[in-house]
């Protein structure tokens, strides 16, 4: 008997390796996929505005890292104590406006130059649900706590969804013409706009995503919405406010990701790191034991060889255990 429905995924021709850069934007679940990549020793740069949930906004940081456009005194607000700004996450707020458009451009350098050498790029969409602030009718990506009464939400039809993306596929092939796009949805459930109006969000994106994908031979779409919702299915996999996956579906998601987007050599590879990030957590009854002490130096000869042909680095991993080391017999 089968108690729930799993689907295949086709495996994709793009297969990723340890020598491509990958950058991820979008809602928090592209952190929680981009950190896996990061800690197996990934090229990639992580969300680097922040968490951002919708299309538009997406849109917008990346035509600004593409075009050097600069966030100016005008795009930065007061609420409070701090000072922010509409278009990112509220990491970038500071006590200073100063302070707060030193690393907005900061991070708008650093993106652009990725952008301009980065193998794929990763979109993560959480919502259709967006405000627009009345006072100049600005998409936010975050409302930085400021009171509701200055906001107009409103939904983005699937056309709206479907023309941002198209922008960004455009916009990106003008100086990245070989760049790859994966696209995918966030599982995370934003049940406060409600459950209705929360899949009719979801569907849109699901639609926008599709079309995309049927356009662009560049742009696959992964489903990790539908593993967690038509796969997984079950309450089980969430966490405590049953609205984020729980570490086990997350679990499960990249165990698919890495069928879909990996080839052998690098899964071998992955095994291997996974090792040492679990030598390195390790944590022993007796740090001196002769047992444990050949156990480190394994370890760090484990690294060496990872570092010879993959063009990985494991300079602070070693450093760190060559600290533990206190004698070999």
């Amino acid at each position: 008997m089968q108690f729930r429905t799993t689907f295949q995924i086709q495996s994709s021709d793009f297969k990723l390796n340890h020598q491509h850069k990958i950058l991820t934007i979008g809602s928090c679940f592209s952190d929680e996929i981009g950190k896996r990549l990061t800690d197996l020793k990934f090229d990639g740069l992580i969300n680097p505005f922040g968490v951002i949930f919708n299309s538009h906004s997406i849109q917008n940081l990346i035509e600004r890292s593409i075009q050097k456009k600069y966030f100016t005194t005008a795009d930065v607000h007061q609420n409070g104590e701090e000072f922010f700004c509409f278009d990112v996450h509220s990491s970038f707020n500071a006590l200073t406006k100063e302070a707060v458009l030193e690393e907005l451009n900061l991070t708008l350098d650093q993106v652009h130059d990725y952008i301009l050498s980065c193998d794929v790029l990763m979109i993560t969409l959480g919502t259709s649900w967006i405000y627009e602030w009345k006072t100049s009718n600005q998409i936010v990506a975050n409302c930085h706590k400021v009171e509701a009464k200055q906001f107009e939400k409103r939904l983005l039809t699937t056309e709206d969804n479907l023309k941002s993306l198209e922008l960004i596929v455009s916009d990106l092939k003008k100086i990245n013409p070989t760049i790859r796009i994966i696209t995918t949805v966030s599982p995370v459930r934003h049940t406060k706009d409600g459950m209705i109006e929360n899949n009719v969000s979801k569907a849109r994106l699901l639609d926008a995503l599709y079309q995309l994908s049927l356009q662009n031979n560049q742009v696959e779409y992964f489903p990790s919405y539908e593993l967690v919702l038509d796969d997984l299915r079950d309450y089980r996999f969430f966490k405590e406010d049953l609205i984020h996956p729980s570490k086990q579906a997350v679990d499960y998601i990249w165990e698919k990701f890495s069928e879909t987007y990996f080839e052998q050599s690098t899964q071998t590879i992955i095994q291997k790191i996974n090792k040492v990030i679990s030598a390195i957590n390790h944590r022993p009854f007796n740090e001196e034991s002769e047992n444990h002490q050949q156990f480190l130096v394994k370890t760090i000869a484990l690294m060496n060889e990872l570092e010879k042909g993959n063009q990985l680095d494991f300079l602070a991993e070693k450093e760190l255990l060559k600290s533990k080391i206190k004698h070999v017999n």
